[in-house]
């Protein structure tokens, strides 16, 4: 399907068509979203959680159970992340890469990499205390180097 849906599509009954596609589709949600609609995955969940229960109770349900199969609740689910995560640690400490080529190294986003660093990292039972405040100081170190080569 060719088909670019737009946010009027989402906000009316053609939500049931969005979701049914996505369904079909087999693609995570944000994969979906960047092929086939014109707004962002983000509003697209919300659109499928909050308006197409009023549409199709059935096809919500679906969603709802595909959206949570999908979802990992936290690191320790996620194996990808963890690995991400350590390459992560790894690429700040041993490289003194910044965040943004450690995003560009990893194939990933710099908000993905901060939160490996800021939030999974401390809950990982195999970095210690001492190495996460490695990260914290070397995340410092890095953003004051950014203030001061920006002229702040």
């Amino acid at each position: 399907m060719d088909r670019k849906y737009n946010i009027d599509d989402a906000s009316s009954g053609k939500i049931l068509e969005i979701a049914n596609h996505f369904l079909a589709s087999n693609l995570s949600l944000r994969t979906f979203a960047k092929e086939y609609c014109d707004f962002s995955h983000v509003t697209l969940r919300k659109k499928l959680l909050t308006v197409l229960p009023t549409i199709n109770v059935l096809v919500s349900k679906q969603i709802k159970e595909k959206l949570d199969e999908s979802r990992a609740k936290n690191i320790d689910e996620d194996p990808l992340a963890r690995i991400r995560t350590l390459s992560a640690i790894d690429l700040l400490l041993k490289e003194d890469l910044t965040i943004p080529k450690i995003a560009e190294y990893l194939n990933s986003t710099e908000m993905t990499i901060y939160r490996d660093l800021t939030k999974r990292a401390p809950i990982m039972e195999e970095i210690s205390p001492e190495t996460q405040k490695e990260i914290l100081l070397k995340l410092k170190d890095h953003s004051r180097y950014n203030l001061v080569n920006k002229g702040r």
